[in-house]
């Protein structure tokens, strides 16, 4: 008989990454704290539970996709907790983007608990969320990982080992770096087409001719030229992601102007409203 997995974290990127398991034949329970979109999946084939805790009673390894370190504690240790009285829970797989600090004080206190932490950060948007193409960055007990390989190579294409825990979410963090600087500069350079007298579409058009034609530009550029911004990775996430960053720089004793300058462009775009909108959004900071 297929083991029953838990899936804790329903979002723009969860919800997806957790119908890519029900669809690969996986027996799945999700929890999240909006009952709603629990229920949809469960159309799909998957069970439902009322708490963490219920999740945690029938599932050995757990799968979490949150927004980071207080929803995460909160769905492990608040009242009706992931690891609370008579949980079957053994191995926890944390997908979410947390500073790396974070996870290896989480393992620390699972382990204490009986259970082993994973880290699983993922590389890509919900397109590759929807479609099962992301890179997946992994890190911590090589023999788990290997036990866990196919449910993660169900929600993306490629998996990356790392090294222990904290090492795939300080990669993470290399990787949001550099979206974060490369989208900036995209917007700040088509604004300044712009300003001199061409359309967004003749200044896209043109750097993607060339050299700079990369992917993750070619997926943007739809949105700058319309001026339309539906969210992959909203701007909320990448400034709460720019905020890691910082910490881990500090931690690593690295410096990072350019990140500290992306994030005041970040935080700029909240003040506009824009939390919401994709992160290629922040080109309305330059508009303004």
């Amino acid at each position: 008989m297929t083991e029953k997995i838990g899936f804790i974290g329903l979002g723009l990127m969860g919800s997806r990454m957790a119908a890519q398991l029900i669809g690969a034949d996986n027996d799945v329970v999700l929890y999240n704290r909006s009952p709603g979109k629990a229920a949809m999946l469960a159309k799909a084939g998957a069970s439902v539970a009322n708490t963490p805790l219920e999740l945690g009673r029938q599932a050995r390894l757990v799968f979490m996709m949150l927004t980071g370190p207080g929803a995460i504690d909160a769905v492990i240790w608040g009242e009706q907790g992931l690891i609370g009285a008579g949980t079957s829970c053994q191995v926890v797989v944390n997908m979410s983007t947390v500073p790396p600090a974070y996870n290896r004080e989480l393992a620390d206190r699972l382990l204490a608990k009986g259970v082993v932490l994973l880290e699983a950060p993922v590389s890509g948007s919900t397109d590759a969320a929807e479609d099962g193409s992301m890179v997946i960055l992994t890190g911590g007990d090589a023999a788990r990982l290997k036990e866990v390989a196919p449910y993660l190579g169900a929600m993306g294409k490629k998996l990356v080992h790392c090294g222990e825990v904290g090492r795939a979410t300080s990669m993470k963090m290399v990787i949001n770096l550099l979206l974060g600087v490369m989208l900036s500069g995209l917007g700040e350079a088509v604004t300044l087409g712009e300003k001199c007298g061409f359309t967004s579409a003749e200044v896209l058009d043109t750097v993607l001719a060339g050299p700079l034609g990369c992917g993750f530009f070619q997926a943007k550029a739809e949105m700058l030229k319309k001026g339309e911004y539906p969210a992959g990775f909203p701007v909320k996430h990448m400034l709460k992601d720019l905020k890691f960053i910082g910490t881990t720089a500090d931690g690593a004793l690295a410096k990072a102007p350019l990140a500290g300058a992306v994030r005041d462009l970040y935080e700029k775009a909240m003040a506009l409203g824009l939390a919401d909108q994709d992160f290629a959004a922040v080109k309305k900071v330059f508009e303004d």
